[in-house]
């Protein structure tokens, strides 16, 4: 069976082929040490703050518009705070932060304190309701990411998902995304990065990774975080398999010059279904 996750109705799976593939992007660029393989997540993963037994308790409900801290705990079966976690991709946890309409996301890093409170500082957001999903491995038991509503109140400006599109431009690059239809529902997904009209061949690793992939589907926010296995001359690609039809929100986070970039795009799956791979 392929490593990956099953998702509320969709799953990721990574591309197994890329291990051919990241053999020849040794010779175009650092190609970071294969991950290991993660364990399936339950359904519901994000959309839920209680899977297995184990529930998020956020202790930060509300945060200023300014930007805060926020906090949270993660409580075991047996109602007590869990203390053992197992590292994936070189941190203990992972926090995606995203606004309802999926226009804003935020990928950081949590740390622990010892009464087991998890506490990450955010940036200012816009006023409006977000979720939050924290990412972890519980030492000896499951692979989960259970997911929480934190509100920023102030004046509210609804916005709109951008419509579906093949480029995304950010900070100074231009990221371009390449689907094909496979058998059996997978899909498989490439993502190729350029810096004045160039391919960048030398993205550098990223919590162990050459790229990260967060889909997040509109409906009810369904979630999930992979990484490839490897990249060659500027493509990062990934197989996916959608289990349901309906608009999701892609972020790609890469690393280049020491600075990592998030590119958005809005994928709707039953347009993708069946159609060849485009070039880019």
């Amino acid at each position: 069976m392929k490593p990956g996750v099953r998702i509320a109705g969709f799953a990721v799976v990574l591309a197994a082929a890329l291990g051919a593939g990241a053999g020849v992007g040794a010779a175009v660029g650092p190609t970071p040490s294969r991950p290991a393989p993660m364990e399936p997540v339950p359904m519901g993963e994000g959309v839920v703050s209680t899977a297995d037994g184990y529930h998020l308790a956020p202790s930060t409900r509300t945060l200023p518009a300014s930007g805060g801290t926020y906090r949270f705990a993660v409580d075991g079966p047996d109602g007590n705070r869990v203390h053992g976690f197992t590292a994936l991709h070189e941190r203990m946890l992972h926090l995606i932060v995203v606004s309802r309409e999926l226009t804003v996301y935020h990928h950081v890093h949590p740390t622990p304190a010892p009464d087991g409170t998890w506490s990450v500082a955010l940036p200012a957001l816009p006023s409006g309701s977000y979720r939050a999903v924290a990412d972890f491995q519980v030492t000896h038991g499951p692979r989960l990411a259970l997911g929480a509503d934190l509100t920023v109140p102030g004046d509210y400006q609804p916005t709109e998902m951008p419509a579906p599109s093949d480029v995304a431009a950010v900070e100074g690059y231009r990221v371009t995304i390449g689907t094909r239809a496979k058998s059996g529902g997978e899909l498989t997904v490439s993502l190729t990065v350029r810096k004045g009209g160039r391919r960048v061949t030398d993205l550098q690793p990223y919590l162990g990774a050459s790229g990260h992939l967060v889909a997040m589907r509109a409906a009810d926010l369904a979630y999930a975080h992979v990484h490839p296995l490897g990249y060659h001359a500027g493509v990062v690609t990934f197989d996916a398999t959608l289990g349901a039809q309906g608009r999701y929100r892609l972020f790609f986070d890469f690393k280049h010059a020491g600075v990592v970039h998030s590119a958005a795009f809005t994928f709707d799956q039953s347009v993708v279904t069946g159609a060849p791979m485009r070039e880019h």
